[in-house]
């Protein structure tokens, strides 16, 4: 399937369906993190992407799921909301499933009434705010020459009013780029305005964009949330076991590198595989020259040569 990958163990929302809404890499944003890589399509300019087809590979795999989902995730390899049929897509999986509906976004579009509005039937949206200051969001999201923070802290407002759902906001901290006491305490300051439910706390922890974007440790981030306040909380690396998979052919294995690099234990939780045999099978692509292996922060993170279908 080209526009769902997964399930895959997330940290912030347990075992979750991916749904990729659009082409990689469109984005309002260029971010130095981004696992994805940089952006190739920098645009605000929203378009419909293949949202029937979307919705086919939605029912064809609601309607014989191989397993319990704790969330059905709209994401994907640029920013979701870019896609006009988001609204069609979200109100389709809820007429399939119970499952809740999260939607990962860098909150950019907010601004837009007609965005917010499609996001309406969402369970929970985690945006994503780096900065306090637009100097630090110029640097770190390098976003479309039409958007300012200004305009992306007007919109997470403008949600946090209209929305009935969950808001878990997202902030990724750069060691010696947000990270200073200023910024900090100004990043404290938009965080009760916005008020959202949960603020979670993230780093650099696979491999990014751009070399600039460096991890925090542990201790740095814990001490972060201790200064940001009760509602902060930072996302854990947890692990947990997943139902038994059916088999997974390699085209599928090299789609979800494509998306986002992983671990051999990454994978071997999301297929259900043993450890052993899913790293004698990332060895033999490897070989075969259709993935690579990176380093990071000691861990090994393997990804796709090969451009993705989505």
């Amino acid at each position: 399937m080209s526009h769902l990958f997964g399930p895959v163990p997330s940290r912030r929302l347990g075992l979750s369906l991916g749904v990729d809404l659009v082409p990689p890499k469109t984005c309002t944003f260029d971010c130095v993190y981004c696992e994805v890589g940089r952006t190739t399509h920098l645009t605000r300019t929203r378009q419909s992407h293949r949202v029937a087809e979307i919705i086919r590979e939605l029912k064809d795999y609601l309607n014989n799921p191989p397993g319990p989902l704790d969330y059905i995730t709209m994401a994907g390899s640029g920013e979701p909301t870019l896609n006009l049929g988001l609204g069609e897509i979200i109100a389709a999986v809820r007429s399939l499933t119970s499952t809740p509906v999260a939607l990962l976004t860098n909150g950019s579009l907010f601004y837009l009434p007609e965005v917010r509005a499609e996001v309406a039937g969402a369970d929970v949206i985690l945006p994503t705010l780096d900065a306090s200051r637009e100097e630090t969001f110029q640097r770190i999201n390098r976003p479309h020459p039409g958007l300012s923070l200004d305009r992306v802290v007007s919109g997470l407002k403008a949600l946090r009013r209209e929305f009935s759902g969950q808001i878990w906001l997202e902030i990724v901290l750069l060691k010696g780029i947000n990270d200073e006491p200023a910024e900090l305490a100004a990043i404290r300051g938009l965080i009760r305005e916005l008020s959202p439910d949960k603020v979670q706390l993230n780093t650099a922890v696979r491999p990014t964009a751009d070399k600039c974007a460096q991890a925090l440790t542990q201790d740095e981030m814990e001490a972060v949330a201790d200064f940001l306040g009760g509602r902060a909380e930072v996302v854990a690396a947890g692990r947990r076991s997943s139902p038994e998979r059916p088999a997974v052919k390699d085209r599928d294995l090299i789609d979800m590198l494509a998306r986002r690099p992983m671990t051999a234990i990454d994978l071997a939780q999301a297929l259900g595989f043993p450890l052993a045999q899913v790293r004698e099978r990332l060895g033999r692509l490897a070989k075969s020259g259709l993935i690579c292996r990176d380093v990071h922060q000691d861990q090994d993170f393997y990804r796709s040569l090969v451009t993705s279908q989505a």
